[in-house]
């Protein structure tokens, strides 16, 4: 369910911002399109902040959060 949950937030259009907490207790915040890249199949999506990138496979997710 994550794969589909995560596909259909990047690429939703107007983008809507969202945050993915891992497994790990990390948590990434998209809040612009240019925060995120993935593949058509979503099985990994990555974090493009402002002076790293992160490489997040999507079985690590645990909670995905909407954001208004």
């Amino acid at each position: 369910m994550k794969v589909e949950e995560v596909k259909s937030l990047v690429e939703s259009q107007p983008f809507r911002p969202f945050a993915v907490r891992l497994s790990n207790g990390a948590q990434y915040i998209f809040s612009d399109p240019r925060n995120i890249g993935a593949p058509e199949d979503c099985r990994m999506i990555f974090f493009f902040g402002k002076s790293e990138a992160v490489r997040i496979d999507t079985d690590s997710i645990v909670e995905i959060i909407e954001r208004q």
